[in-house]
């Protein structure tokens, strides 16, 4: 059996939108694993937002903060942080339009107070301050998060704007996207370094530990993930993807919760 390696997105692609594995998920990964190939977690969550209970599943690698930090068997192989004067002008333009934001670092998430005091507009009384901070990481007081000089990512909620005015107002330096979190929801996006995105995280892996795009399997379901599926050999999208990341896929599993990644595992013979 040709050894692969599969990058496997976080949230709607191996956990469901609960955090929850699926049973199948996590027999998936143990069969693919013992059949040789290489596992890969590549997320737009930086580093302290990944579950450390889902890291002892066993991966070989990790591409956190859609391509910004690249793991490779325990080894930091590549890292890019937003430059801090473009940090500030982010920052002053989210302020000026009041819309709540927050900086992913590869430690910690940092908020000045008045995002902070937004979360329950933000997250509409949906989940409780445990649940949230248990899905997505518990944020930091910083009043001065435009002097930051660790910031990975910035994700945005509520934003007056659509996606395309946020894009215009940050400037070619910055690329925008919808989150993925919550697909659909136009005033809620992801801001990351233009041109260091999942695919780029990909490149790096790859070359570091000797394989070619022909050997990269790369499942996900949200926005961010369509560079991925483009760049990999094979690109899975899951049932509960958006409709351009199927059109983009060369293979459409089931729901994410309707086994969607153990069927995929099973199609392409990875298990």
């Amino acid at each position: 059996m040709k050894q692969r390696v599969v990058f496997l997105d976080i949230d709607g692609t191996l956990l469901d939108f609960q955090g929850n594995l699926p049973e199948s998920a996590g027999r998936a990964l143990r069969k693919a694993r013992e059949n040789g190939h290489q596992l890969v977690l590549c997320t737009g969550r930086t580093r302290i937002q990944v579950y450390a209970w889902l890291l002892e599943q066993g991966f070989d690698g990790l591409i956190t903060g859609a391509g910004a930090q690249v793991e490779a068997h325990g080894h930091v192989i590549s890292r890019h942080l937003i430059r801090q004067e473009h940090l500030a002008e982010a920052v002053a333009y989210f302020e000026k339009n009041r819309t709540p934001y927050y900086m992913q670092a590869e430690n910690a998430i940092y908020g000045p107070q008045w995002c902070l005091d937004c979360r329950i507009a933000v997250f509409g009384g949906r989940i409780t301050d445990k649940e949230r901070e248990k899905r997505f990481g518990k944020v930091t007081l910083d009043d001065m998060p435009q002097l930051r000089r660790d910031v990975e990512k910035i994700a945005y909620y509520q934003s007056a704007e659509p996606l395309d005015g946020v894009r215009a107002a940050l400037g070619e330096y910055f690329t925008v996207e919808a989150s993925s979190y919550r697909q659909g929801h136009e005033g809620e996006g992801e801001v990351t370094i233009r041109g260091i995105d999942k695919a780029y995280g990909m490149q790096q892996y790859l070359a570091y530990t000797g394989f070619v795009r022909e050997d990269a399997v790369a499942v996900g379901d949200g926005p961010n993930d369509l560079e991925m599926l483009q760049y990999a050999g094979t690109g899975v999208a899951m049932g509960n993807a958006m409709e351009a990341l199927k059109a983009a896929a060369d293979l459409v599993t089931d729901d994410v919760n309707r086994d969607g990644l153990y069927h995929a595992f099973e199609r392409l013979r990875l298990i």
